[in-house]
């Protein structure tokens, strides 16, 4: 059923002023309010309807409502319209954004933080598959002739090295050629495509040492750990802060939910985008698990053909979706252009 304008009125600032007081509203207090020149028993009938259509509930302790996931979807898609960000709040968020990171999974970490010290909100940061990653270069360093420092560098920026300890000597020529060959075989194409009868071609051409199976030990790792998602959660503290997250055991439920890499997928079911912002609402978040009870406002990040990333902010449902979102687009808009400028600009 189409609502009528007045419906409309009447949702909206309902969910308005739930927003701003986490208390239910009733009919009398919304009658005072000059914008809505209706009596209380009109106001009272219109919400009435508003509850058997599904967009107001009713809680047992109160005579007042509240919106449900359904309003609040409304409100979203329709109602809150847009909102301008201060002058302030623009140059904040700008000179923020100047993290001097070289290592994109810091600066996904670092930019949660950020995030969530603008909106004062828990924030859920999620590197992309990396799977499309390459490496740029490799170097074994020789400590010893038993002990070994491997580094591989790829074209995102991140750096991963390990120390590596020989069952027998290995002479520091016997090293410089392993690190000849595998940065002419193994550079410059995704990781994905380094298989071991790839690899096969590195033991052909540097020999078999004690060093080589350690080393094919390492990749093994490295392409794992990039075959997984990363997921930085900051201010975790922030959602205590709430009415709706003061039992403590709630609270831990949705973080320990949210920190759960086999739920990320589930957070990518995508919404109506709004100026780059996506907002799922409860039950959108699945009926299975403590998101269910939540919102997430989010957007996602480009690392070039290398993927997406997602950076959002989870809270109660009942969330000012419209500074929040107008926050986050604003604020990824600059963490994509620092990343381009960061790992990209130096190949074009």
């Amino acid at each position: 059923m189409e609502l009528s304008a007045r419906k409309k009125l009447i949702l909206k600032t309902v969910i308005n002023d739930y927003i701003r007081t986490a208390e239910p509203v009733g009919s009398k207090a919304l009658a005072s309010r000059p914008e809505l020149r209706f009596s209380s028993a009109t106001i009272r009938n219109e919400m009435s309807e508003l509850e058997e259509m599904g967009y107001l509930e009713k809680p047992h302790t109160s005579a007042g409502r509240i919106p449900s996931p359904a309003g609040y979807r409304l409100y979203v898609d329709e109602l809150m319209g847009r909102t301008d960000l201060s002058v302030a709040d623009v140059d904040r968020i700008n000179s923020v954004m100047k993290l001097k990171v070289k290592e994109l999974d810091r600066m996904v970490s670092e930019a949660g933080k950020l995030i969530s010290n603008l909106t004062d909100y828990t924030t859920l940061a999620v590197t992309p598959y990396m799977q499309r990653v390459t490496i740029r270069k490799f170097q074994i360093i020789a400590v010893s002739p038993l002990d070994f420092v491997i580094v591989v560098v790829t074209d995102s920026g991140v750096v991963k090295n390990k120390m590596l300890r020989t069952a027998t000597p290995v002479t520091a020529e016997e090293a410089e050629l392993l690190t000849y060959v595998l940065n002419q075989t193994l550079t410059n194409i995704p990781i994905d495509a380094i298989t071991p009868q790839r690899f096969d071609i590195v033991r052909r051409a540097a020999g078999v040492t004690a060093l080589l199976e350690l080393v094919s030990q390492f990749l093994d790792e490295v392409i794992e750990e990039f075959s997984s998602q990363k997921i930085f959660l900051q201010g975790a503290s922030k959602l205590l802060a709430y009415p709706e997250y003061q039992d403590a055991h709630k609270a831990q439920e949705l973080l320990d939910y949210i920190s759960d890499e086999s739920h990320v997928p589930a957070l990518r079911t995508f919404t109506r985008d709004i100026d780059g912002v996506r907002i799922t609402i409860g039950p959108e978040n699945g009926t299975d698990g403590p998101l269910q009870t939540a919102s997430m406002v989010y957007a996602t990040y480009n690392i070039g053909s290398m993927g997406r990333g997602l950076i959002g902010i989870v809270g109660p449902t009942r969330m000012d979706y419209a500074k929040l979102s107008a926050r986050l687009a604003l604020f990824s808009k600059g963490l994509n252009r620092l990343i381009s400028e960061t790992f990209f600009d130096d190949e074009q």
